[in-house]
């Protein structure tokens, strides 16, 4: 797995300890190329399909395509951090988070967090859709909050970065800090 990290076709994304900021032993692993990972999670397991009906939107069409996203926005994170206008030196860390249930507390993962030395998280929700984005995605983040493990005086900054729009009721509601459209990511 070393050797494929190394050659940039894996990414190793540890979760961290809120408090300290410090690398967690906890970590995924995700394959960065989006050819590889669409042949494997979307081309591979349709092979007879396709060879019988050819490439035709099949039922896992949408999922695929909003791991292809997160993954395109991972990979232009640095764009990301440059429209919120967050500095790099004041990056504690950033990676996917994600937290494991345990002794009452509930699990979570957040698409894309960032934590800044300032006790600034900044809640990433990725989304890809055909569609604009439905007000469903505010109660999403909610519970991902509510189920964070947060030290005091830790303060959370939601973020919505989409693809095809958002329904007019998610602008309204004032509950993002910022909606980022992908489109804005690649005109910078």
């Amino acid at each position: 797995m070393e050797d494929l990290v190394t050659a940039g076709f894996v990414s190793r994304d540890f979760t961290w300890h809120l408090k300290t900021g410090l690398d967690s032993k906890l970590s995924h692993y995700r394959l960065k190329d989006n050819y590889l990972r669409f042949y494997l999670k979307y081309i591979e397991p349709n092979k007879k399909k396709i060879e019988k009906q050819g490439l035709k939107l099949l039922p896992q069409w949408q999922s695929a395509m909003g791991l292809q996203f997160e993954n395109l926005v991972l990979s232009n994170r640095k764009m990301v951090q440059k429209i919120l206008g967050i500095d790099s030196s004041e990056i504690v860390n950033d990676n996917p988070f994600f937290q494991r249930k345990a002794n009452g507390r509930q699990g979570c993962q957040i698409d894309y967090m960032i934590q800044t030395n300032f006790g600034t998280c900044y809640l990433c929700e990725i989304k890809f859709s055909a569609q604009e984005i439905k007000k469903s995605v505010i109660d999403e983040l909610k519970q991902k909050i509510k189920s964070l493990a947060l030290p005091r005086n830790m303060s959370i900054r939601p973020v919505l970065i989409h693809v095809n729009g958002v329904d007019t009721h998610v602008k309204e509601s004032n509950f993002f800090s910022s909606i980022i459209d992908f489109n804005d990511l690649l005109r910078k």
